[in-house]
């Protein structure tokens, strides 16, 4: 049997990985990180565009205790697709449907038209028709697609 030469030292899995990262630092936070992949990134193909959530901006909904995010204005089609943030609590007052509307909540829940939606629920609602209040107990966060023109700005 062979012996290993006398400057040959053995590492477990943990010492390697604790050297690993002296070697390469930690991981930079999801911020910095999504601006460098950013910069060093290629361009994406024409016709797509990202938007990393990282970069999302929150802004108030002109109704108090909802935020949103407008994540793509579709000139083109008429149509945006927003993220709304809404508070436990808040109730939005009934409305007319100027255009195709669809909502799918993500989280929490919604009352609207005698039901509760959860998380997976979807409705849609056809243009020119009205919607009754909806509201929240518990708060939720849902996705919505709806024409540009409704968009709060």
């Amino acid at each position: 049997m062979s012996e290993a030469p006398d400057d040959a030292v053995e590492f477990d899995e943990i010492v390697a990985r604790a050297l690993a990262e002296l070697a390469t630092g930690p991981a930079p936070p999801a911020h910095i990180r999504s601006r460098l992949m950013a910069r060093v990134s290629p361009e994406p193909p024409a016709g797509f565009q990202f938007l990393l959530a990282a970069d999302a901006e929150w802004v108030n909904h002109p109704i108090p205790g909802i935020r949103m995010r407008v994540l793509a204005r579709n000139q083109a089609t008429g149509y945006a697709t927003v993220v709304l943030d809404v508070a436990p609590g808040v109730q939005f007052p009934a409305h007319h449907h100027g255009g195709d509307e669809d909502c799918y909540v993500i989280s929490g829940s919604v009352h609207t038209l005698g039901r509760r939606l959860g998380p997976g629920d979807f409705l849609h609602a056809d243009a020119g028709t009205d919607h009754e209040e909806l509201w929240t107990l518990e708060g939720a966060r849902v996705l919505l697609v709806l024409p540009v023109a409704e968009v709060p700005t």
